[in-house]
């Protein structure tokens, strides 16, 4: 606000000033007559205003005219003349009074705009921050993709079912993290993603490229938590491993059955759980499969200082995994409230 009035031309400002001198003179001229006193106190706010919004050389200016206004209030009463000294010191106090004030309130006009231009300055370099981290996130996410595909693409010559099994899972992992990159925001100091839309764009994939037409369902309830990319990933690549173990082999001969993903946010932790109404860990194959995926999750539970719990029975398994969690830190919005002035 104030940038835009100390734009107006100089005309305008002068006899903006001049008109609410003017108004407050003839607002006070018929009460002096009532109730004698000083015009003081109504004429130095309008001195004060001026500069705020005008400037310091209209708040001169507003001076010297409401210094000259103040003299009709002195007897002899509606003239320029003055019959005391002491009046005469009265009035050049008052404009020794206001030319200070006018000194000390146009450089904190000037303190506020340049405090202004220097917060729009952050502002616009902040947005700028924003939008190349979002393209360098999408651009990862693109090299992600580009990867996966062809990993894919080399596996359709591997005879080896073993070989394909382990590439197949590569392909995931590679796919979870280009998901994470895919969902990456720049708003933040941090860069964040949510992870409840996270995890279940996860679940829904999983559940279309390998439970496609098998009688398993994937359920997931996530709180929805911001999450740095340096949690996203390992807590991804674990439920991508948990519950891509889980589909393989907590089902087997086309049995029915659930796979159910939570995450909620205790007191200064994650909690996160992968469950299943499968067979359990029942033959060795399943056990050295389960082992290797077990070696992996534990490895990122470790990562990211946590702990895993693992219980197993005929009836399923669950698998729990807390780590410490602190939110990502938002970038300030709000400015100080003297900058509401400066639009």
């Amino acid at each position: 606000m104030l940038r835009t009035t100390q734009a107006w031309p100089f005309p305008i400002r002068l006899a903006t000033t001049g008109a609410a001198l003017a108004t407050t003179f003839l607002f006070q001229l018929p009460l002096e007559r009532e109730v004698p006193g000083d015009p003081f106190v109504l004429f130095l706010l309008v001195v004060i205003a001026s500069t705020l919004a005008f400037g310091a050389r209209v708040g001169f200016a507003s001076v010297g005219l409401s210094t000259l206004l103040s003299v009709m209030f002195f007897e002899p009463f509606g003239t320029l003349a003055l019959r005391h000294a002491a009046d005469v010191i009265r009035i050049e106090v008052y404009a020794i009074l206001a030319t200070c004030s006018v000194v000390a309130f146009a450089r904190l006009g000037d303190a506020l705009i340049s405090a202004r231009h220097e917060a729009d300055e952050l502002k616009q370099l902040q947005n700028s921050k924003s939008i190349l981290l979002r393209e360098l996130a999408h651009g990862v996410a693109n090299n992600f993709a580009t990867v996966a595909a062809f990993i894919s693409m080399k596996s359709t010559s591997i005879r080896d079912s073993a070989a394909r099994s382990i590439l197949e899972e590569a392909i995931e992992q590679v796919r979870v993290m280009g998901s994470v990159h895919r969902r990456l925001r720049g708003g933040d100091r941090i860069v964040t993603l949510d992870c409840r839309d996270y995890l279940e764009e996860l679940c829904d994939e999983l559940q279309a490229s390998l439970a496609r037409g098998r009688p398993i369902s994937i359920e997931c309830k996530a709180d929805s938590l911001p999450l740095s990319s340096d949690q996203a990933v390992p807590l991804g690549l674990i439920v991508n491993e948990l519950v891509t173990n889980a589909i393989k082999h907590a089902f087997p001969q086309g049995r029915e059955g659930c796979i159910r993903v939570g995450l909620v946010a205790g007191e200064n932790q994650l909690l996160l759980s992968v469950e299943d109404d499968g067979v359990g860990f029942r033959g060795g194959m399943k056990k050295r499969a389960a082992g290797m995926g077990q070696e992996l999750v534990r490895g990122l539970v470790r990562q990211l200082e946590g702990h895993l719990e693992v219980k197993t029975a005929k009836t399923g398994t669950s698998f729990r995994v807390s780590i410490p969690f602190a939110r990502p830190a938002l970038s300030t919005q709000a400015l100080p409230s003297s900058s509401a002035l400066i639009h």
